[in-house]
């Protein structure tokens, strides 16, 4: 016989059988990563959802700052509009004039002044 040098059973009656212990080993294994995925989630989930409102505050502070700006330019221009000159050059611009001074009643009345 020939030397090839691969190992061969020196019990040549042994019997194949199944390995009982796997399923035990196995359902140990996934229940110890459920409990761990478990835990992680116990303790990340609030982390996770804290870091996304703080996220979420940043962006709305930015957005309250960018409408307090916006309210702040708008409430100039309405008051650059409101302001008297400017009111006058628009009514001016439509062909408004402005009302003739108050004449008193006794005054029309009789025809004439003090």
């Amino acid at each position: 016989m020939m030397d090839l040098g691969i190992a061969v059973p020196t019990n040549r009656y042994l019997i194949h059988q199944r390995d009982r212990r796997w399923p035990r080993v196995l359902s140990s294994v996934l229940l110890f990563a459920a409990v761990l995925l478990g835990i992680l989630l116990l303790v990340g989930w609030p982390r996770l959802r804290a870091t996304s409102l703080h996220y979420d505050l940043i962006q709305l502070r930015g957005e309250v700052l960018e409408l307090e700006q916006r309210e702040r330019i708008l409430a100039l221009e309405l008051e650059c509009e409101r302001s008297p000159l400017r009111l006058t050059e628009r009514a001016r611009g439509l062909g408004l004039e402005p009302p003739a001074p108050p004449v008193l009643w006794d005054q029309a009345m009789t025809g004439g002044g003090p």
